[in-house]
């Protein structure tokens, strides 16, 4: 039998053209294209995912380390430092959240009407750096530095606080950054007395384990204020105590240092405008009919109300005052419609009482790095590099790095792995 024969004697007589098709032609192939559906979308779903949370850029950045520091990191340790024959003080304010963002539209701002109407006075009567034609101060933040510790450590060493993913692991009182040099041991290895007062938790975030080990400052926190019987060991507000319990016990501290007959460098950090919606003190006042704004405008007063105080102090002849937000507000909704506009968010700064001149304020592009060489040559003090660690000296007509990169690329490197970061500033190899 052939195989027809035997192909008709199982299947009988029927046309091939009437013969039913198998069952999988219709609903298993529905099933194959249902399934390499979801599989793309799966795939495609988690690509996009990768994307999103930067886990592809953070595998790129590491393959492709930066060398960011190999070309431009100006090791402050090295660096020769000389200070003028009568030390000058310095008081530093860390201003929780303060941004030139707040100022009027005349100065730059992004309000018909300022929230900072002190601040911006202190500003235009004393040192600053403008950003553009009709703005008259402020610096950028990068993404490594918008936090509060960060901050910290970017304004006073120059550098960003780059730790690992287990970060808590990293941070500890016995090691933060021991390859850094910051503002706080150039000053303490010329014989100044160090303090920071928070009214926080100076553990917080690490930034007591900075502070201490680079340039031993006397760190006094929310639980020192107690211990001190500044504050009853019952009493919390907001994030600790308010910004205007700091300011009382700030003028107490400063008046001590100032009778010990060694220069100071007294640095404070407010709390009361950080977000969300900041913390309103009992003088605070109902001006602008939402409560970030009212409290905004209470503190520029008190900061100002500070500086005003310290300018009528005895000492304060040979005392320099910065001024500085530590980094844009993380107010999820209050900048909505700012940022839509596409308005330029930054920090705003000022000096007050500045030992030198610079050689211009104008058209400067500054980030939170620059600070720190400025503030040290706000003092009177000369030394032989225009650029310590990242930041460049304002004094100088050198360009900083966002002048000579541009901001986006210098932020852009700023994230990518760095082997000299890691090596020499995170772990502190090679330090003697």
């Amino acid at each position: 039998m052939d195989l027809v024969a035997l192909s008709n004697g199982l299947h009988g007589s029927v046309q091939m053209d009437s013969v039913t098709p198998p069952p999988w032609n219709t609903h298993n192939v529905l099933i194959i294209i249902t399934s390499l559906s979801c599989l793309f979308i799966y795939v495609f779903g988690i690509a996009d995912c990768v994307h999103a949370i930067g886990i592809d850029q953070y595998w790129y950045n590491v393959s492709h380390p930066s060398k960011l520091y190999e070309e431009y990191y100006a090791n402050p340790s090295t660096v020769k430092y000389s200070f003028p024959e009568q030390k000058r003080n310095l008081v530093y304010i860390f201003m929780e959240s303060m941004e030139t963002t707040y100022e009027d539209l005349e100065h730059g701002g992004a309000f018909e009407e300022s929230r900072i109407p002190e601040l911006t006075e202190i500003a235009d009567n004393n040192l600053t750096f403008s950003y553009g034609n009709n703005d008259n101060n402020g610096f950028l933040v990068p993404s490594m530095s918008g936090w509060t510790a960060a901050a910290m450590v970017g304004q006073t060493s120059g550098i960003p606080l780059n730790i690992p993913v287990d970060g808590n692991s990293y941070v500890s009182k016995d090691s933060f950054l021991p390859g850094c040099y910051s503002i706080g041991e150039i000053l303490e290895n010329n014989g100044y007395q160090n303090e920071l007062l928070i009214g926080s938790d100076g553990k917080f975030g690490g930034r007591e384990y900075y502070f201490k080990q680079h340039g031993n400052f006397n760190v006094v926190g929310y639980n020192e204020a107690i211990k001190k019987g500044w504050i009853d060991k019952d009493y919390h507000a907001w994030w600790g105590y308010e910004d205007l319990k700091l300011f009382e016990y700030a003028k107490n501290e400063l008046t001590r240092l100032s009778e010990t007959g060694q220069p100071f460098n007294c640095n404070m950090l407010t709390a009361d405008t950080h977000h969300i919606g900041g913390y309103p003190c009992i003088e605070c006042e109902d001006l602008y009919g939402d409560q970030y704004s009212n409290v905004i405008r209470c503190s520029s007063k008190h900061v100002t109300e500070l500086v005003q105080w310290i300018q009528e102090q005895p000492w304060y002849e040979n005392t320099t005052i910065v001024l500085a937000g530590d980094h844009k507000s993380m107010d999820p909704d209050w900048f909505k419609d700012i940022e839509t506009s596409g308005y330029n968010r930054k920090c705003y700064y000022a000096i007050v009482n500045s030992a030198a001149t610079p050689v211009t304020q104008k058209s400067r592009k500054i980030s939170t790095y620059d600070l720190f060489p400025t503030t040290l040559a706000s003092l009177g003090v000369t030394f032989d590099s225009d650029r310590l660690g990242l930041g460049t000296n304002l004094y100088t007509e050198t360009p900083t790095l966002v002048e000579k990169l541009g901001f986006k690329k210098f932020d852009k490197e700023l994230t990518r792995h760095s082997n000299y970061y890691d090596m020499y500033i995170l772990y502190g190899k090679g330090k003697d």
